[in-house]
Formats: structure tokens, sequence, C-alpha cells
């Protein structure tokens, strides 16, 4: 079986937020601040450039002035703005701030966020009882991890917007719950939660990847390297059938398992919100319904929930109740008394209220991903031409003679050169990895670094070709265990794998093209064991005993165990 490599779109449905980690957020009067309806926020490198009092702004970030910081800055501050958003309002809170590419600085949807969220539907579709996840997919310790297997890429996403959210809560004890908004809350612990809804009051605005953007991304599912985790690995492989089922498939399969478990998430959030009703709650049903509504049932695509907003149930897979009315309340501590898992992160955006985090994934044919990665290249050209034009506009006004001018050309054409050099030998260190060449590959990206430009995507890539070469070390000692194991006479091989005719066959027939020669010894081993199986059963394999050991071996087979 080999490794099959899928391009994927993802689609933004429901505001997107993906922090990097620490969660990144961007403090008023340090990091952003608000004007009119704009937020924008502040780059320093900027202000450097355009001359403003370095000292004194410091001193404002100090406090947190945002007044002091608009006064100093006055009708430059959109000049000193790093990115510039419309505001859905006004707040004093921290803005979550999504993760972006260090080259492009383009906001970016992590591989690792996306194989998470794929983790957990996995977890509900693998797991019989109720287990830790490393008995569901096995550990990276015995070399059993299913989603080492499944590798998914990074995804960057053209733009992003701020979006308002709100936390939906529900509001009394023991048995008797109703919904309601979070507006705030006390030290005595009063949740200040009612049933009326307001957009300010305990609501945070996040950094979000807008419905509709899409990106291009890829799944590589790894059949191979899992074959051999199967047949030489020397640990036990739980919920085998499902997981090489799932690995072996095409990636509709996948998508389906997503599917199930997205569609079974939303219908219990559906009547959860009908069950516990509050102001504005019929938009969430209603958005809800919309969801279900666009999930395939033939896997074309998916429908996954992921990132900020993703809530417990989904981030553990959804197993644990069949309905969200019936969870546990909480036995001791300040939350005692009270229902477990009862507050939601609901996103404020195009006049609607809707679950937050919401994306669709779909295959793409090998036109539409060249269509797709085209685009991609068209943009990050975009982005350096847009990097540069700011300094060719700044330096020109500076420009005082025609020699000033024909070193400013030079300069910004070095620099392109530069570029144009770092991203060639980074290509042709990409061309060795595919050639599986991983030490020379890292020595090219070690090139790249040696420009001296402020780029850390020759980093990466020599991380990647570590992490692969390390993999291609591994496949290739259980390689060589294969081999020694099939050195040995076939009597020993066969031992350990006479439970069916298809067992005895294959061993036998991977023996001999090992280099083997079968001979009257091995063919008295071969008759020993097929005397053990039903003759029903080794006539169905007549072509695959002929394709192993030659036609007349086969004829005296026959003879011998009379099959007619």
């Amino acid at each position: 079986m080999e490794n099959k490599k899928y391009p994927i779109e993802l689609e933004v449905i429901t505001p997107l937020a993906v922090g990097n980690g620490n969660d990144k957020e961007w403090i008023k009067g340090l990091d952003f601040v608000q004007k009119e309806n704009k937020v924008y926020i502040l780059d320093l490198h900027k202000a450097v450039e355009q001359g403003v009092d370095v000292g004194r702004l410091t001193n404002l970030f100090l406090r947190y002035d945002e007044k002091g910081i608009l006064q100093l800055l006055g009708n430059n501050v959109d000049k000193v703005a790093k990115y510039v958003f419309v505001s859905p309002m006004r707040t004093d809170n921290k803005i979550k701030a999504f993760i972006r590419t260090q080259f492009f600085d383009k906001p970016v949807v992590a591989g690792s966020s996306l194989k998470g969220a794929i983790r957990s539907a996995l977890f509900k579709y693998l797991r019989t009882t109720e287990k830790r996840n490393e008995e569901v997919f096995g550990t990276m310790k015995e070399g059993t991890d299913f989603m080492r297997f499944i590798r998914v890429g990074d995804v960057e996403m053209p733009s992003t917007v701020l979006v308002n959210s709100k936390i939906f809560n529900l509001r009394g004890r023991g048995t008797q719950w109703q919904g309601g908004w979070k507006h705030g809350g006390t030290r005595e612990g009063d949740s200040h939660t009612t049933g009326e809804y307001a957009p300010q009051g305990f609501n945070t605005l996040y950094e979000c990847v807008a419905p509709g953007q899409k990106g291009l991304g890829s799944i590589l599912l790894a059949g191979n390297a899992y074959d051999l985790l199967e047949h030489y690995g020397h640990a036990a492989i739980s919920y085998a059938e499902r997981k090489h089922k799932l690995i072996h498939a095409p990636i509709n399969e996948l998508f389906k398992v997503i599917n199930n478990v997205t569609k079974a998430y939303l219908t219990k959030e559906k009547h959860f919100f009908e069950q516990y009703p509050a102001q504005r709650t019929d938009e969430i049903v209603s958005h809800i319904e919309y969801l279900i509504n666009m999930i395939p049932t033939d896997g074309a695509s998916c429908l996954l929930k992921m990132s900020a907003g993703v809530g417990f149930h989904s981030i553990t897979g959804d197993w644990q109740f069949d309905d969200y009315d019936i969870t546990d309340l909480w036995k001791d501590g300040k939350n005692k008394d009270k229902k477990k898992y009862k507050s939601r992160k609901i996103a404020d955006y195009g006049h609607q209220l809707q679950l937050m985090g919401f994306v669709k994934l779909r295959s793409l044919n090998k036109d539409e991903a060249d269509v797709k990665s085209t685009e991609l290249q068209e943009q990050h050209d975009a982005i350096v031409e847009n990097i540069l034009a700011p300094i060719i506009e700044r330096e020109t006004a500076k420009l005082k003679s025609a020699e000033i001018e024909r070193q400013r050309i030079e300069a910004q054409e070095a620099e392109k050169q530069r570029i144009a050099k770092y991203q060639q030998i980074l290509g042709e260190a990409k061309v060795l990895y595919d050639e599986n060449l991983w030490d020379e590959a890292i020595e090219k990206a070690k090139e790249a670094a040696n420009i001296g430009l402020d780029f850390k995507d020759h980093q990466l890539f020599i991380e990647l070709c570590e992490k692969t070469k390390d993999i291609a070390q591994y496949e290739k000692e259980q390689e060589e265990i294969t081999k020694n194991i099939f050195k040995q006479p076939l009597a020993e091989v066969l031992k350990g794998k006479t439970s069916s005719v298809g067992n005895i066959i294959g061993t036998t027939t991977k023996w001999i093209k090992m280099g083997n020669s079968f001979n009257e010894q091995e063919y008295q081993v071969l008759i020993s064991c097929l005397k053990e199986m039903p003759v029903k059963e080794i006539k169905k394999k007549r072509k695959d005993v002929e394709k192993a050991i030659s036609k007349e071996w086969t004829d005296r087979v026959w003879n011998e165990l009379n099959i007619t």
C-alpha cells in the first residue's frame, strides 16, 4: 500500500480563531488603540520610521494610556499600525490574536490544530469502551501511535476580521436550570447571567478568519508505514481493523467518520439550546440546523469543529453523553451542585449568533489543486511586493540626486535577488527532500540560512527533514528485520502463520520473493501445513499457489491432497 497525499481545501463556515499555543493577546493601550470604529494594532518599528518620540510612547505604553497614545500619534495612527480592523464594538478587554506565518505574516491554520480536531473525532469512532487516549491510539514509545500515520499540513488563509463573542451559560442549581447570557461575575460567585442578550459585558473580541474564506492544505495517509507496523511491529495494535480500514481507504472514509461525529454533536447541541432557551437562542438553533443540513452523506467533504470555542464535548471526542441535558453535577468545590459542561462560546457575526470554529474540508483533484497552488503563489508574490512598496515610497521621497536614486534601485534589486536566491535554494532543498536525500536537503537549507535574511522557513524545513529522516531510518530497520526473518528456512518462517490458507500461501510467496529457492524440503513443509487446512479453502487459492511455487509443484499438491 502506498502513501496517499490529498490536496485539501479548507473553507471556514463559522468564525474561526486559532491561537499560537499561548493564545497571544493584544492589550489595549499597549498593543492596540481604538479610534472611532477601527482597531489599530501598533507597530513600534513603523512608529520609529515616522519619527514618533519613542521615549514618550514607551512611557504611555507602561501606563496603558490609550488616550495619550492617540494624542501623540495624531493623524499618523494609521501609518504606525501593523493591522487595521473594523471593530464590532469598543472594548477595554484583551483581543485574542490569530497565529501567523513568520515569513509572509499570513494567518495560518496550523496542521497540528487540524490534526487535534481530527484526533478527537477518531477517538469517538475507534473506541468501544471508556478508555484512555493511549489505549485507543497507541503510544509513541511503542511506535503504535495511530495519529503519526495521518499527517496534516498547515493552511494559509487570506485575511482576518475581528468578531465579538459571548458566553452562553446555564443558571440555577440541582435540577432547576435555565439558559442565559453571562455578563460578568463577582467574588461571591454570582456569575451575573440573565436571559437577556447584550453584546457587551463579559465579551471577548477574537481575530478570526471569516466565513467563506478558503485555504489550501494537505492530508497524507501513510499506508505504507502503517503496513510495516502491522506486519513487523512488536506491540499489539488496538482497534486494528478500524485503523487498517481508515488508513487504506480513500479520504472519503475519514470524512464520513468526521461527519458522523459532527452531526451527532450538532444534534445534541441543537437540543441543548432548545431545552434551555434565552433571548436570541433561536438564531443559534437555526444556524445549527443550517450546519447539519450541509453535511453530505457520501463523504465528499466533511464538517469539522476546531479551535477557540471548541468546548468540552468536542475536544474529548464527544463520547461521554448521549444527551447534554443529562451531564453530571459537580460534587464539591466552588461549583458544587452546578451542572457540568454548561457554557458555550458564541460568535456574534453577520447579525446572527452562531457556534464558533466550524470548517469544511474538501479533497481537490489535480487540476483544482494546481489552480489553488498558483493562486497561493500569486498571493505570496503580492505580499513580497507589498513589503517592498512602502520602503520604495519612503526612500524615493528622500532622494536628492540621480546617484542616490541609482543606489536605492541597486539596494532594492539586491534585496529582491537575496529573497529570490533564498526561495530558489529552499526549492532545491525541497527537490532533494522529495528524492529522500535528507542530509543533502538539510545542507542546502543551511545555505539558505547563510544568505542572512530574517526568515525562519529554512529552520522549519530542517526540522521536517530530520523528522522524516528518523521515520525513514525506522522503516529501514524494520525492513532489515524482515529480511533477516525471511532468511530462515521456510519451516521456521511459517511458525505462527498457519492460521489460514491465505497466511500460509502469502508467507510462502514472500519467502520465495526474498530470494529463497523452493525445493523438496520446502514442499514437505508446505504440504504439511496445508493438510491441516480445509480442502475447500485450498481449492480457492489455486492461482495464488501457482503464482507462488509454479504449476508443477501445485499439480503435485493437488494430487497429494486429492483436490479435483
